[in-house]
Formats: C-alpha cells, structure tokens, sequence
C-alpha cells in the first residue's frame, strides 16, 4: 500500500466541510486536510444570519415543543412535492435535532427561544448567538483543537482520479494524496457563467446578485465533469425579491404592502417566508409588484406603533426586521428609476405599470375591504398587519426574484453522503455536503435555517462515511 499525505481531504471550509472534517476526526482520522481556495475560513456560512433548522433537539425539547420523530421530513417532502432525493434527506432531517446537539456540544451558541424557520408546524430554527460567524469560529476552534490541518488560499484545480477511484486532490500543479475526498466547495452564486447555464430563471444580466462567499464558483462542477458525476437540481436553490435599484437584499416584504401579479391581482399573504415567496413568483413570470401608499412611509403620528410593527419574523440573534427598500429616503432617491411607480391615483398607477386599471383597482378595493373587516380571508395575512391603501401618493415596485442567497445544483450523492456516477455507480473514496450537492433543494425552498441544517447534517453523513472508507481501505 502506497502512503497517502492524508487520511482524509475537505475542499472548502464553510459548515459542510467543517462538519465532515470535525466528524472525520471523532469517527477515528488523525490525518485530515481542509482547503480553502479563499484567504479566509467559513465560505459563505461566515456571511449567513445564522439559523439552522433542526427537529427533536434538546433546545426544541426543553422549550416543550413535541415534534414526532418523521415530521420534519414528511413536512419537507410535502412542501418539494417530492421532488427531492429522498433517502439523503430523510437520513439527514431524521438526524437533524441530533445534529444541532452536536453543534452545541462543539461550542456553537445557540440561543434558547426557537422560530419558525418557514411554514412549518412547530418552530425548529435554531438561532446561533453570533450568527453564521460564531459557527465558524466555534467548529474551526474544535477542529485545530483535535488536529485538523487548514490550508488557505488555495484553490483545487482538478481531483485526482485513476483507476476509478478518487485518491487525492490538484491544486496549483502540487498533488495532496489522500485515501478519501470530500468536496464542500459551496454553490455558484459568484459565477455568472454557471448561473446563466443552471439557474437561468435567476439569471437577468446586470441585475442578479449573489448573496454569498465570492469563492462559490462552481468548483464541484468542473470536479463532476472529470469523474462523470451525476449532476441534478437545474434552476433549484433561493432567490429574494430585487426592486433591481441596487445590490442590498432584502428577505421579508413589510405587512403593509401587497403584492400583485403581472394582470394586477394579489396572490399571497405578503408575509410569507421567502422560499414560498420565490415559489410563488416561478409560476407567475418572475415579476411582482409590491403597491403600498404613502400613510406606509409616512404613517400619522397615531398610527406609527401599527405601521412600524410590519413582520412577524422576530428572531433573537437579529435586530428588528425594518424595511430596506421600501422608505421614503430610498424611494425618493430612486423615484425616476424605471422600476418605481408613483402616481396620484390608483387608475393612474395600473397605467403607470401597464396593468388594467379595473385590475388593480379592483384588487385594492377587495383589500381595502378586507381591512376594513379585519380579517384576511384571501390569504390569511394576520388582522395587525393589515393596513389600508387609500393615501396618494401611490407606489408600485416592480420586483423580481434576482438577488441569489442559494445555488441547489450540484451532485447527487446517497444517504451517506457518497457521490453517485453517470453510470448509477458509487464514485470510490469521493462525498460531497452542502451546497455542492444536487437533489437537496427542492422546487420551495423550505425556510431559514434548512440549508445550515443539510450543511452540517449531510456534511456529519459524509466525515463518518468517509472516515469508514479509509478505515476499511487501511486495514
């Protein structure tokens, strides 16, 4: 047997490739690489807000919310109309709570109250105190820690592949040999080429932007192509509505606006978690209006406690939710830009727009009434966000689901976590986790904190799986 530089080689060093290379380490490795092609740890996880989506912790646990051992994972399914690699995700939603257990255990600060990551039935977002940052600095403390080797600033060219298995990694003409690689190398939010090829509904040249790690290029898809790697999940992953007047995203619509199609009509309580919004947008052109009046930017003096209090997101590791776009300051600044609407009257605004007018009009009165009840019987927007719209000035937005926070292409893998090959075939001594991978990420993605979770869950899969593997291939 020819002597490997290491047991174990992670590329990248974002949650997945924390995770897998951590759990490496436990499961029996002493010898394990992680490479970071950027100049600094944790990808685009250091740059997160900091959830992880997690089912029968002991935080979910202690906080006295029951959730049945499969609920996560039906509930998952249903909102992917099971259009998901099923047996990875049941692997890893079965070992979620599990996971965030073991978060804890290595340092990561969790704090006790739990949200709803999306709209799930009982709240499993676990907020980090610190957010995407302290799970970095907290898992890369434990890995140095346990002798886990990091090296930064260099960029895997091409995997080392002979005689069909994977046996090391090629970066900057100098080859790492390795009995088992696992490749975390993030999605491709920063490669405009690789958007346009497998995200195009995201894609609008100019426009689209990433909001990630500039170091998620794609690398897992040059890597697929040299081992004839199945590659699944075309046009997946999470996009946030854009007004397209600069590159600041913003998650959540404030309550007190409504959103309209393209023909004028409302669709959604406005509210709604993002992946439900970004769904919703897919099937009605990627075009939205977001229409509000001016009582929104510049409520009465007796009315600024209700208008103010414009999301039901309330997380603990975050500041109060406040409008970024829509403001008085940000609308004046950008009321000649081609994607905002002002006008005196709401016939003049569906012009403005190019929507019928008995459209719009329509839609706002059926809304207007709807406050006047209090109660959101379309939709189920909840009774304190609801706000009329009958102040002129009025305003429309035009958005559209460009501002990229996920990338859902990537490789199938297995239940553990193992790359499978054109041919239906295991790909010997090569995994993958995180965003890399294809299959994950359904048509809805299903709230904050759900790719944390896959992340470190499927990234725990692939530190035991491979740690087997080189076990097995050195006894």
């Amino acid at each position: 047997m020819i002597d490997k530089d290491f047991e174990i080689i992670v590329i990248g060093s974002g949650l997945a490739g924390l995770a897998s290379a951590l759990t490496a380490v436990e499961r029996g490795c002493r010898e394990v690489l992680v490479v970071e092609a950027e100049g600094v740890l944790g990808g685009s996880t250091r740059l997160c807000g900091g959830v992880v989506m997690g089912s029968r912790s002991r935080l979910q646990t202690a906080a006295g919310i029951e959730d049945a051992e499969d609920d996560m994972f039906k509930e998952y399914m249903a909102i992917n109309v099971w259009d998901v690699s099923a047996g990875p995700v049941e692997r890893w939603a079965a070992r979620s709570g599990e996971t965030i257990d073991w978060l804890q255990d290595n340092g990561v600060p969790f704090y006790e109250r739990l949200i709803y990551s999306g709209d799930d039935r009982r709240p499993r977002g676990h907020c980090v105190e610190g957010g995407g940052q302290a799970i970095v600095d907290a898992l890369v403390a434990r890995c140095r820690e346990v002798g886990v080797e990091f090296a930064l600033g260099n960029r895997v060219d091409e995997l080392i592949y002979t005689d069909g298995r994977v046996t090391g990694v090629r970066s900057g003409g100098e080859d790492l040999t390795a009995e088992a690689v696992i490749v975390a190398t993030g999605g491709f939010g920063a490669n405009p080429e690789y958007l346009a090829q497998h995200y195009p509904i995201a894609w609008v040249p100019g426009e689209t932007f990433y909001i990630g790690s500039q170091g998620a290029r794609g690398d897992h898809l040059k890597f697929s192509t040299q081992v004839d790697a199945q590659l699944t999940g075309e046009n997946r992953g999470l996009r946030m509505l854009n007004p397209g007047v600069d590159t600041m995203h913003e998650a959540f619509l404030p309550g007190w606006t409504v959103l309209l199609d393209k023909r004028g009509h409302r669709f959604c309580d406005e509210t709604a978690p993002y992946g439900i919004l970004d769904s919703l947008l897919k099937a009605r052109d990627n075009v939205g209006y977001v229409v509000f009046d001016d009582a929104a930017l510049r409520p009465p003096a007796d009315l600024a406690d209700r208008y103010a209090d414009a999301y039901k997101q309330v997380w603990p590791n975050h500041a109060k939710f406040k409008p970024k776009h829509y403001t008085a300051d940000v609308i004046e600044q950008y009321k000649d830009h081609e994607r905002i609407h002002i006008a005196e009257s709401l016939d003049a605004l569906a012009e403005s727009i190019g929507i019928p007018a008995d459209d719009l009009c329509g839609t706002i009165a059926r809304y207007n009434h709807l406050v006047e009840t209090g109660e959101d019987t379309d939709f189920g927007k909840a009774g304190r966000f609801l706000n009329p719209i009958s102040t002129a000035p009025f305003y429309a937005v035009e958005v559209r689901p460009t501002a990229i926070a996920h990338t859902g292409y990537g490789m199938r893998i297995d239940d553990h976590a193992r790359v499978i090959g054109v041919d239906g075939n295991l790909i010997e001594g090569l995994y993958a986790a995180g965003e890399c991978t294809g299959g994950i990420v359904g048509p809805t993605y299903s709230g904050s904190g759900s790719s944390l979770a896959s992340a470190a869950g499927i990234g725990r899969m692939a530190g035991e799986a491979a740690a087997d593997y080189m076990k097995a291939a050195r006894a």
